[in-house]
């Protein structure tokens, strides 16, 4: 069993959007769906994860309202099981815009979740459940967690003997740029976490930017002079990597698609699929989760579905 967690909201996503200067300005665009799906990358993942067979207790914060509620169902009815924080502050939505060049931009407003704090995570009870892996997601929201109750979080978590993984997803503080006071703070917040984590995804362009260096190599060693023990990169249409402290690197090409239908959520699916296959040889581990995500990508499998 796993736990996770991070964000929970919901997402309105939207077909395909012409890359066209008409969508910024007065007007209308007619595309082929919007639909509504649960969001949040911590919530994303537990989805994908229970949806793929495995026992997952996820852990969020809703505002004491009907989507709140109807988000807790949703859970439910996916087999997880939910631990949620019920906030005074309302349950938050998103726009996921996806471009015709499958790009993507998300405009979100996550009241509830910025109110997740450490009391609200119950370790205790994770493990009486079985729970030996911790996955923190969207690890730039919730300022009650980002100064010190990550690293609280991740260092009992190793003391209960369960590995933790962590996100390196872009937080929207980073347009400022790295010279930002405040965005330098809030890397190193997260980088005094990094001792007590086993693996850290992230795609190329994230883990750069949060490790301050230009090559993948360069990043990788920052990472494990911060005590990382294993950065797993998720690299779009060349695949996935591994790289260890110990000075091994597994590259596994992705596995072509046909066409894409979304890429919204295919670092959570691929995460997933990860987080259920720790006894593999990562090379296989990484071979699968790369067939997951051209799954999820092409639309073959809906691993995060439409809500009710």
């Amino acid at each position: 069993m796993i736990a996770i967690v991070g964000n929970i909201n919901v997402d309105y996503k939207t077909g395909s959007i012409p890359a066209d200067p008409r969508i910024f300005v007065d007007g209308e665009t007619s595309i082929g769906e919007i639909y509504e799906s649960v969001g949040g990358g911590g919530a994303n993942t537990a989805v994908a994860a229970s949806r793929m067979g495995g026992q997952v207790v996820f852990c969020g914060a809703i505002g004491n309202d009907a989507l709140g509620r109807r988000l807790e169902a949703f859970l439910v009815e996916c087999g997880i099981r939910p631990q949620l924080a019920v906030k005074t502050e309302p349950t938050g939505r998103s726009l996921a815009l996806n471009w015709e060049r499958n790009q993507r931009h998300f405009i979100s407003c996550h009241p509830s979740a910025l109110m997740l704090a450490a009391a609200d995570i119950d370790l205790a009870a994770f493990e009486a459940q079985g729970c030996r892996h911790l996955y923190r997601a969207d690890i730039w929201f919730g300022p009650r967690l980002l100064q010190e109750g990550n690293l609280r979080l991740f260092q009992d978590a190793r003391r209960r003997g369960m590995d933790v993984s962590v996100d390196i997803n872009w937080d929207p503080h980073w347009h400022a740029g790295r010279d930002d006071r405040n965005v330098r703070e809030r890397i190193d917040a997260v980088a005094r976490t990094l001792p007590h984590v086993t693996y850290a995804h992230g795609n190329e362009r994230e883990l750069l930017f949060f490790a301050g260096r230009k090559t993948m190599p360069e990043a990788a060693a920052w990472f494990f002079s911060h005590g990382v023990s294993t950065l797993i990169v998720h690299r779009g249409a060349l695949g996935s990597s591994a790289l260890t402290a110990d000075g091994k690197t597994v590259d596994v090409p992705a596995v072509s698609v046909s066409r894409i239908v979304s890429e919204a959520g295919t670092g959570d699916v691929f995460t997933a699929a990860f987080l259920l296959r720790e006894a593999m040889p990562m090379t296989q581990r990484l071979a699968e989760c790369n067939a997951v995500a051209a799954r999820h990508l092409s639309g073959e499998s809906r691993f995060i579905p439409p809500l009710g």
